[in-house]
């Protein structure tokens, strides 16, 4: 299993990834998209702010909640550059 800090590192990795999609403006949100892309940015802050605050115990399952969020946000931004 991956420590905490290399699992936070690739959820700033996926961050950078989906800062870096959104710079090249080679895709096309709707309202919808840009929502749901900023609900799960959001709530990867909040697994974050969790585990460096020791307000969950469980810091294993933030972590790996956090990267997935990051993921899914990355998918759905990527997505729309194939679709546009």
């Amino acid at each position: 299993m991956k420590t905490e800090i290399e699992q936070a590192i690739r959820i700033k990795s996926t961050a950078l990834d989906v800062i870096e999609e959104l710079v090249k403006n080679e895709y096309s949100l709707n309202e919808q998209q840009v929502k749901e892309s900023l609900e799960l940015m959001a709530r990867c802050v909040c697994d974050l702010v969790n585990v460096y605050t020791n307000i969950t115990e469980d810091h294993q399952s933030a972590l790996q909640g956090g990267m997935i969020k990051s993921k899914i946000c990355l998918n759905l931004i990527q997505k729309s550059q194939t679709t546009k």
